[in-house]
């Protein structure tokens, strides 16, 4: 016999295979092309499938082929590499059933058969490795339960489904061994098939036609319930990836106030774009981004997870009653039907208080951690910021305390409110002058300037801030460095008002920012801060409005100062100077330098510069860094639910024993100092919170500089 007679002429009722499987295929793309509706009912706008595409196709080998986001969890990733990899390895066997053994026909012309004899004793061993991580996966779900786990009957079924689908195929092929003859290459079903040969010819057979089309009857309904399953992802993910976010994280998305259809945020599944609602079905329910998240926990109602679950179902509430197959638009015209439209009730339902809790919107620290940790790359931070700027703009529905910061924020150019000929304050107590940019201006002397310092307003207002930009700026003075500040004329770069959702107050801010920065020729020189959240607006969302200048964070020009020899420290055996006491330093990443701008390595280096330092690393490090608590604008919002962000934070520094809590943030600062200043373990305060900047000049070698010569303006 020839064709697929000579392959599964022993298969009763073969030929059935055709309209089971592929009327299933047919049933799958019906259903994709439902969820296209919804899609097509929300906003067009979205990432180009042509920018960039060497970029988004090394995403897809890197996140999707290799998953390497896995592997954060070893084990999990394990499990999961081995069944995505050996499903889709199993599918060749299958696809070879389904199209009347073409594969194998194909496969076996070179070499003689060998080939495909090693593609049979490839997949019996993929077959094993996958039921093993079935069973694990199993384990995870039922018994050792992971806190990041959901435990839902979906779940359940489809690992029911990947486990029927691949031993169904192994335990068909180990009958068929038994009854037939070995089958080559197929050495752990042949390894079966030894001891069934007794059972006789007929049982023989009866079992291998129950199992043979067992496994073509769950393959047929794993179509069927794939696109309606947390496991759509297996599709989608291809697609999420490639359409990912390539702006910086930090980058929120831009928003014209001015334009004619402006929508202000995101209110209903309408103002969605199709990538948002695309992350809603990639969602693999995993859970990293819930395990992840600071406020979820400490007890907060936020829960990533549920959130983005909660766009999918929405999204889903609106398809329900479209028809699978759309009536002609003439019958749609004649008898008054409309089934190609989604529901619009739905469609224009708030997703607040739908698919999040309206508290759970402001719970959250747009940390990023949620987005560092999904395989699949969703964002969560720019949506949860969207539905802010929808509750401020649009409903005025925002925390009371918040008032009070966005009116200081427009007024007075910073969120305290205090007065802006405040903001030279903190240069009181150091030997030397910090001139202005204004004044060196009037002076013609600005050419001669590096770098300009931009202060930020924690550093100019608080009190324990503003020792840290003393201990900057005498980093600066030591390396010769010829820097300047704005002084009076800086204000708030309006971080807080665009992640607080006010985006009218920051623009408002940023413009201003922006004209004065370009106003003395900025753009063409170095700007440098010691705040991350000043770094992050400036070198990444100033651009929105035209703003593009070179902004390097302090930990990195501290880090370039000390490799270039023009900042010299006092060496451990005490040469140039005399050596501190040694101590033991934590370092708190801040989520805005380590995750949105993989600043990592910079601040260890300026650490390990200062002799007697012993670096503890916290558990929770570099990308996975927990945050302090104050970023989002929550450094002026109250926090009543849960456990205090920072109090945990607090905890985990303690945890490593550390005499120093080291930060380059001065956000991260007030909320350490306080940590510490409350927890229990630290009651007699032996555990202090510094910035980097403050152990570096401590430890600075004396010298006096020769490079830094500007003027003393009267």
């Amino acid at each position: 016999m020839s064709g697929f007679e000579g392959i599964f002429g022993h298969v009763p009722g073969y030929l059935l295979v055709f309209p089971l499987f592929w009327g299933s295929v047919v049933y799958f793309a019906l259903v994709m092309a439902r969820h296209l509706r919804i899609f097509a009912a929300v906003r067009a706008t979205g990432p180009s499938p042509f920018a960039e595409v060497p970029r988004r196709i090394g995403g897809i080998v890197r996140y999707t082929l290799l998953q390497t986001k896995m592997f954060k969890d070893p084990r999990a990733g394990i499990m999961h590499f081995t069944i995505f990899w050996g499903f889709v390895l199993l599918t060749i066997g299958t696809a070879n059933i389904v199209t009347g053994g073409a594969i194998q026909a194909v496969i076996q012309i070179p070499a003689d058969g060998i080939l495909w004899t090693a593609v049979s004793a490839m997949q019996n061993t993929v077959a094993v490795l996958v039921l093993v991580a079935v069973g694990y996966a199993f384990i995870r779900r039922l018994i050792t339960r992971p806190r990041r786990l959901a435990f839902t009957r979906g779940a359940l079924i489809i690992l029911v489904l990947i486990g029927g689908v691949v031993a169904t195929e192994l335990l068909a092929q180990a009958f068929e061994a038994a009854r037939y003859g070995s089958v080559a290459g197929a050495f752990v079903a042949d390894a079966i098939a030894l001891p069934l040969a007794n059972l006789g010819p007929a049982v023989l057979s009866a079992v291998f036609t129950v199992l043979w089309w067992a496994h073509i009857a769950i393959v047929a309904a794993f179509l069927c319930y794939l696109p309606v399953s947390k496991h759509l992802h297996i599709a989608t993910a291809f697609f999420n990836v490639y359409f990912r976010k390539l702006a910086p994280r930090g980058e929120l998305p831009a928003m014209d106030l001015e334009a004619e259809d402006a929508t202000f945020g995101l209110r209903t599944l309408q103002d969605l774009g199709w990538k948002d609602l695309l992350d809603g079905f990639t969602c693999t329910e995993c859970g990293r981004c819930t395990d992840a998240c600071p406020a979820n926990m400490t007890g907060k109602p936020l829960n990533p997870r549920e959130m983005i679950m909660g766009l999918r179902h929405m999204a889903v509430g609106a398809e329900n009653g479209l028809d699978l197959i759309p009536n002609s638009p003439i019958l749609r015209a004649q008898a008054g039907l409309d089934d190609a439209t989604p529901n619009p009730k739905l469609l224009t339902t708030a997703i607040v208080d739908d698919a999040i809790p309206y508290d759970a919107v402001w719970d959250c620290v747009t940390c990023g951690a949620c987005v560092e940790a999904c395989p699949v790359l969703i964002e969560h931070v720019d949506k949860i910021v969207g539905f802010r700027r929808n509750l401020v703009l649009e409903d005025s529905r925002f925390p009371s305390e918040l008032t009070g910061a966005f009116r200081n924020m427009e007024t007075a150019g910073n969120p305290w409110g205090q007065a802006r000929s405040t903001r030279t304050d903190w240069t009181t107590g150091l030997d030397f002058e910090v001139p202005t940019v204004a004044d060196l201006a009037a002076a013609g002397q600005l050419d001669k300037i590096e770098v300009l310092y931009w202060v930020g307003c924690a550093a100019a207002f608080d009190e324990r801030n503003r020792k840290v930009a003393r201990a900057f700026a005498r980093c600066l003075n030591a390396a010769g460095v010829q820097f300047a500040i704005l002084g009076q004329e800086e204000s708030c770069t309006g971080d807080p008002a665009r992640r607080m959702g006010n985006e009218y107050v920051y623009q408002i801010l940023a413009g201003g920012n922006i004209e004065t920065l370009n106003r003395y020729g900025m753009a063409e020189r170095t700007i440098v801060t010691a705040c991350p959240h000043c770094f992050n607006t400036i070198a990444n969302e100033y651009g929105q409005l035209g703003g593009r200048f070179d902004i390097v964070h302090h930990s990195v020009y501290l880090q370039g100062l000390l490799a270039s020899g023009r900042l010299r420290t006092v060496e451990a055996d005490g040469v140039g100077g005399s050596v501190g006491p040694s101590r033991s330093v934590t370092f708190h990443d801040s989520c805005y330098m380590a995750r949105y701008n993989n600043v990592i390595a910079a601040p260890r280096d300026v650490l390990g510069s200062v002799a007697g330092v012993e670096l503890r690393e916290m558990e929770r490090s570099g990308k996975n860094s927990f945050c302090c608590g104050a970023g989002g604008g929550r450094m002026w919002m109250e926090e009543t639910r849960g456990t205090r962000i920072n109090a945990e934070r607090t905890r985990q520094a303690l945890a490593t024993g550390a005499e120093v809590v080291a930060t380059n943030c001065p956000f991260c600062m007030t909320m350490m100092k306080d940590g510490l200043a409350e927890a229990e373990s630290n009651a007699g305060g032996t555990v202090s919170a510094a910035d980097i900047a403050e152990l570096l000049a401590d430890s600075l070698a004396p010298a006096v500089p020769s490079g830094r010569q500007l003027p003393v303006l009267q």
